[in-house]
């Protein structure tokens, strides 16, 4: 049996790819999360060529009729998001969600975001996605988790909370701002973009801040019924992934899944996964684990969340995650801006 049949007898596996391809030919997935940097990529390859520029085309007719505003860039760079997952979807879990994120650069801005969230869902409504199969990630800063309460209880807009790097910021989104997926980042997310920024751990389950992290939140949540589910991210190692076996839900991009798919089961890789499903139980017991009565409100003063989300080694993390995904973002926009061109002349 390979690593990744094995997985997923213990936890629910999503696609971290936008990538039709990647979840006929890997799958069966749950979920399918993307983010800029994922739609930058697969919207570089050549075969997309022709939903770049349907997109700016429906962007650009969309301002003209007045149906949606906004820049054409940034409309263009949405309709290309949609289209793409309208491609995954029905390779997806019956009840499986299209995951996309809203614009990193605007991720302490709660009206933008707020804004832009409710566009994706229209659009995506648009290519033939309900809005019961879409879920949006919002990078959980304090006006982030601010806009997931808004979108989930003024609009009904599933929410995922993002880059988080710590267990305040998911009990926020859990228990204050009804996110229905949490998603911690085992390593900082540069290691996906700065070469030899990564490192290995003899032991990730106990050794890793991430990881450390990831296992709390899980406990935290099991011990107190919420209903969010952990969906962990930002793996680079076989045996990062093997100490995810039995958190909720993990999201795999396509590089690690053919490393499990091609590593077989062994003892070594046993005892991780052993290890790993006792330390998300709710009755593992870590001294440090916050105390159950610790809760995290979103409204002024938030003198609590605030004081998590200003920790050095936390702020760090997430301005570094937010500033590789806004580089992602410009990104997009510069391809849509060349799109948008090259269909007006």
């Amino acid at each position: 049996m390979s690593l990744l049949d094995q997985f997923r007898k213990d936890t629910i596996l999503d696609l971290d790819a936008n990538d039709a391809e990647v979840a006929r030919t890997h799958g069966p997935f749950g979920n399918m999360t993307s983010n800029q940097a994922i739609i930058f990529g697969e919207l570089s390859k050549p075969h997309h060529d022709e939903l770049v520029r349907e997109s700016a085309r429906q962007a650009l007719k969309d301002i003209e009729q007045g149906v949606e505003k906004d820049s054409a860039a940034e409309l263009t760079v949405d309709w290309m998001t949609a289209k793409l997952g309208a491609e995954v979807l029905p390779l997806l879990d019956i009840k499986g969600f299209v995951l996309a994120q809203t614009h990193p650069s605007q991720a302490r801005n709660t009206d933008a975001t707020v804004s832009h969230a409710r566009r994706m869902v229209r659009l995506y409504e648009r290519v033939g996605i309900p809005s019961s199969r879409v879920c949006i990630k919002i990078p959980a800063t304090l006006e982030g988790l601010r806009a997931c309460r808004i979108l989930t209880r003024e609009h009904n807009i599933n929410t995922l909370a993002t880059t988080v790097f710590c267990v305040e910021q998911a009990l926020a989104a859990a228990e204050e701002a009804g996110c229905i997926f949490t998603s911690p980042y085992v390593n900082p997310l540069e290691v996906h973009f700065v070469p030899g920024s990564h490192v290995v751990y003899a032991d990730p389950i106990t050794e890793m801040r991430g990881m450390k992290a990831t296992a709390e939140i899980q406990r935290q949540f099991r011990r107190r019924n919420v209903a969010t589910k952990v969906l962990a991210a930002s793996l680079i190692t076989i045996e990062e992934t093997l100490s995810l076996s039995g958190v909720d839900r993990a999201t795999l991009g396509p590089t690690m899944l053919e490393m499990m798919l091609n590593e077989r089961d062994s003892e070594r890789y046993q005892k991780i996964r052993e290890r790993a499903i006792q330390s998300y139980s709710p009755d593992f017991q870590v001294a440090s684990d916050l105390p159950l009565d610790a809760h995290f409100p979103l409204d002024e003063p938030a003198t609590a969340l605030k004081a998590a989300l200003e920790r050095p080694d936390i702020a760090h993390l997430i301005t570094d995650a937010l500033a590789h995904f806004t580089k992602a973002e410009n990104g997009l926009i510069a391809l849509a801006e060349k799109a948008v061109a090259d269909v007006q002349k």
